[in-house]
Order: C-alpha cells, then sequence, then structure tokens
C-alpha cells in the first residue's frame, strides 16, 4: 500500500475540513517569535471569525502585526506498513491553511449575530446574549487572502 501526501485544490473539500475540525491554531508573528493559539471559529463564505476577551498578549501582538494563518486539521490516524519496521508508521490527516490579517468587529449587531452563529456551530442551539456578554467579547474577522490544503492517507 502506498500512501501518497496529496494537495487538496478543490474549495468544498476544504471547506468540507475545515467545517468539520473543533477547533483552529492561529499562528501570530510576535515581533521575531511565532506565537501560536488554539481558537473556536466559524466560517462564513471565506470568512474566518474568532473571538476572544478584550484583553490579552494576543491582542498586543494583532495590533503590532495583523497577519495570521491559521491551520485546520482532522481525521489523524495513526498507521503503519509493517509493524516491526519504525520507519514504515506515518499519520493519515487532512489539512487547511489559511492566510489573512485580522479586522476587529465593533458594530455591535455584526458581533451579535457571529456570537450566535459560534453557538449554532459548537452547540446546535440558538441562543441569545446579553449587552453586557457583547461588549465584552473581542470579535476578529480574517477575510482570507489564500487557502491551502494537504491530506495524507486518504
Amino acid at each position: 500500500m502506498i500512501l501518497k501526501n496529496r494537495e487538496i485544490k478543490q474549495w468544498k473539500e476544504m471547506q468540507a475540513i475545515i467545517q468539520e475540525a473543533e477547533v483552529c491554531y492561529v499562528g501570530f508573528a510576535d515581533d521575531d517569535q511565532p506565537y501560536v493559539l488554539p481558537f473556536n471559529f466559524s466560517l462564513r463564505d471565506q470568512t474566518i471569525y474568532l473571538h476572544s476577551d478584550n484583553e490579552g498578549h494576543k491582542l498586543e501582538v494583532v495590533n503590532k502585526n495583523p497577519k495570521v494563518c491559521i491551520n485546520f486539521n482532522i481525521g489523524n490516524e495513526l498507521f503503519y506498513r509493517h509493524k516491526q519496521v519504525g520507519c514504515s508508521w506515518g499519520m493519515k490527516y487532512k489539512s487547511v491553511n489559511a492566510f489573512g490579517s485580522i479586522q476587529f468587529i465593533e458594530d455591535y449587531d455584526e458581533k451579535y449575530m457571529i456570537m450566535k452563529e459560534f453557538m449554532q456551530k459548537y452547540a446546535g442551539e440558538d441562543f441569545e446574549f446579553s449587552e453586557p456578554a457583547i461588549k465584552n467579547v473581542k470579535i476578529m474577522a480574517i477575510q482570507v487572502e489564500k487557502f491551502t490544503g494537504k491530506k495524507y492517507g486518504y
């Protein structure tokens, strides 16, 4: 059995991977040091939404450099061709990277709608939010400039 590392080129397949992922990993550029954090997310069209507290190191980093790379990864499965041969072991995966820049959403109604999308994605239910809850959340929008995808073993 020969498994190949294959590029994913179709948006529909990339979108399915993103939608199936439960978290994404966001890579920030903190001066000359990479900084990676996990996030819950929402995807609408080709815009990725993240939410966070109104303070923290990540916001300091974004204010200096809004460019990010976001990774979505699913289908991780360990396999081997020959159990006794270490270099015949591998990991199956499907992965999408998204590249873009963060913009903060300040409009109350838009933040409210995006938070509803988060809850629908993660809880499968429609929620209402108090005004302080919406005012005290930071919503980041990444209009993706480029998507890349790869899969191995599928």
